[in-house]
Order: structure tokens, then sequence, then C-alpha cells
């Protein structure tokens, strides 16, 4: 029901590592990338989009030492076997390889900076591939590690930049930078605002004098890869979209759905052919529910953020049509109980994660009947489903 304390991961680590490799507590370095939640701004960041995001006290944590060689070598706590490989020779990874992003972030970096040193490490996540950008706290960390040991000063511009090739180009995900940017300006009891165009993020402090609330996250038990599910193919629906109504309105190659006027849009979107209507549907109002949100959570009220949650959830699943049946259920079950403000799917409703946000007296055994609900319906995945409570915290950072 809780994450374990920060102290207790970085010393679990620091064992970890020292039962396989001889090293002095002096030369270990811990980095902290934690994972974010995104309650409004879903699927639209790859188009431009605004989105809002918060970091989470839970993540991924890098214990690292440096080896003194052009070489990575890296444990795991959460999958099996030994990662290493050479700076001077990185191949393209299986899409199984679960050191496919070391490899992205070693390449990447020596592209814009005099990368010498390598390190001996071992990486260790909460809840892996569960639609909480695991994937980016991760890579984060490397890109960080190798910076650091390289006396490399990277700006958190710069970071979300590498990463964002890690996963473009490396990897060959169309994905935004929502992920990478609310990792690296995570700010403790702030919600991000992300303008994904002009790449400028502003924290909003939760308001002081409004109501407590709580973050739940409850996990379907399916591990997601976003490669392989069919994201990359929806977003060239978007892009097709954004195509279609520019012709409409004789715009100069719009190559995104931000390119196109809201007024546009209004004007054109019935004349859409039908296949097309539900991905700007599902852009337009989300772009909205953003802008309506962020005004809510300025002004601390949780039944109107919380509400949009919920519509932005409905529109994941019937307008840009991920559905799953288990983020769905999930999904329905959770905004539905009793003290709940909204939930919201993270997870391209591929598997992954429903977070929703409660009041505060919402209570553990609550949280335990969503879940036993959820399990009574797919009993396979009563070992693998979990439900945590979750608090605001800091973005990437050195421990």
């Amino acid at each position: 029901m809780e994450f374990p304390l920060l102290d207790d991961q970085v010393l679990n680590l620091s064992e970890y590592l020292k039962r396989r490799e001889k090293f002095s507590d002096s030369d270990l370095n811990i980095i902290s990338s934690p994972y974010r939640i995104s309650p409004l701004g879903a699927h639209v960041d790859h188009q431009g989009g605004p989105v809002l995001g918060m970091t989470i006290n839970v993540g991924s944590f890098l214990a690292f030492i440096s080896n003194n060689e052009r070489k990575i070598r890296l444990y795991s706590t959460n999958y099996p076997g030994v990662v290493e490989f050479s700076l001077d020779n990185i191949k393209t990874p299986r899409r199984d390889d679960w050191g496919r992003y070391a490899m992205g972030a070693a390449k990447v970096i020596q592209e814009h900076y005099p990368i010498e040193l390598g390190f001996t490490g071992v990486i260790s996540g909460s809840l892996p591939a569960s639609g909480l950008s695991s994937s980016a706290s991760s890579a984060l960390s490397y890109l960080r590690a190798l910076s650091y040991l390289n006396n490399c000063y990277t700006s958190r511009d710069e970071l979300v930049e590498l990463d964002s090739k890690i996963e473009n180009e490396y990897l060959r995900l169309q994905n935004g930078i929502l992920d990478q940017s609310s990792i690296v300006y995570g700010k403790k009891n702030c919600m991000l605002y992300i303008d994904t165009l002009s790449k400028t993020v502003s924290q909003h402090p939760k308001p002081e004098e409004s109501e407590k609330f709580k973050i739940l996250i409850l996990y379907t038990g399916l591990s997601r890869e976003l490669t392989t599910s069919g994201f990359n193919t929806r977003v060239d629906a978007c892009k097709k979209t954004a195509g279609i109504l520019g012709l409409m309105g004789a715009l100069k190659s719009p190559k995104l759905l931000s390119d196109i006027p809201l007024d546009l849009y209004l004007e054109q979107n019935k004349r859409l052919p039908a296949e097309f209507r539900p991905w700007a549907a599902h852009y337009f109002s989300e772009v909205a529910r953003v802008e309506q949100g962020i005004k809510a959570w300025d002004n601390g009220n949780w039944n109107e953020f919380g509400n949009l949650m919920n519509e932005s959830s409905k529109s994941t699943l019937q307008n840009y049509e991920s559905e799953s049946k288990h983020s769905k259920l999930l999904f329905e079950l959770t905004s539905n109980f009793e003290g709940v403000y909204g939930a919201a799917i993270n997870g391209g409703g591929y598997g992954g994660c429903v977070v929703a946000f409660v009041r505060e007296d919402f209570t553990k055994l609550s949280a335990v009947e969503i879940l036993a609900n959820y399990t009574s319906k797919f009993p396979e995945l009563c070992d693998e489903a979990k439900v945590f409570f979750a608090e605001s915290d800091e973005g990437l950072r050195m421990v």
C-alpha cells in the first residue's frame, strides 16, 4: 500500500552492488529518477498539445561507480542477467533487451559531449513498464550518470532533448516530451504545465488553503511496450488527420494537429471522413481539458479537476481507440467509487495504471476493495495487480 522509503531503497541498492563489485562507499553515487503521473493531457504531447505532469515518490534508482573504462556494466533488481557493452560499439538492441535504454543513453550523449568514462552500476525500479514513464526515468538516470562522471554540464532542457532522441531516433517511438519534461522539472507539491510546442514548463504549486487529497496508483498487472502496442500507428493517424484538415483550410503542410487552428477544426470537423473524426475530437477536447484543468488546480477545485480527469479517460477509451478491457474496467471501478475525485488512465490504455485523486479520508480498505473488485473479473492477475498510495516528490536528482 505504501512505496518503500528513500533511505531504505538507497541502502538496499548499495548492498546489492557491494555483493557483486568491490568499491569504497566514497566512490558510490546514487541517482533518483522519479516516475510521473499525468492527470490531464493524454495522447496530445506528440501532436504539440499542452499536458499536465507531476513526479511522485516512486521511480528508478541508479547506484553506480566509475569503472575507469569506456564501457558500461549494468545489473538490474528487476531483470535477470548483466548488460555490458563498449561505448565504442553500441549495437541496436532487441526489443526485449532491458539494457536498451542504457545503450541509447550512451549513444546519444556521445553525439553531443566527449564521453571517456563509463560506469558499473545497478538499476532498480518500482512498477517497471506500468505506464508511469519508467523508460524515461531509467534513461534519464543513465544520461545523468554519464554526464556526472565526465564533468559535462547538461541543462534540464538538454536532458529532455537527449532523452527524446533516445525514444524517437534510437528506439523509434513517436512519443512527445511529457515524460522527460515531467521528470526533469518535477517539483514537490507542484503540477507542471508543459507547453510541448515551445518546450517550456511552468510550475503550479498546490494552493496552500486548498483541501488535502491523496494520490492513488492502481496497477492493472499488465506491463506495456509502446513500440509494439499500436502507439505509433495512432500517432500516424493523428498526423494524417492534421493533413486532411489542413487541405480543407488551404494550410501549407500541417504536420501535427497543433498546426490546425481551433476555428478551422470547428468549421470542418463534420466533413472529416468518419474514421478520422475521433482522433481530432480527442485532441481538441483534451487540449481544452488541460486549459480548464490547470485553472481548477490553481483554484484548488478538486471536484472540477477530477471530473476533467474522468472525461479525459473516457475520451482516451472512446475517441483515441486505445481501449483495453483491463484499463477500462479499472478506470470505471475507480472513478465511480465514493471518495474519488477523478481517475486517469496512464499507460496509453494498453495496460499500465490508473491514477486517481482521492479525498484525504480515503482509506486503505477502500483501495483494497477496488482492487478486489478488479481481480474478481481477472483472477489470473491477482498476484500482479497492485494498489498504492503515492505522494508528490522532487524530480531527477543525485541523492
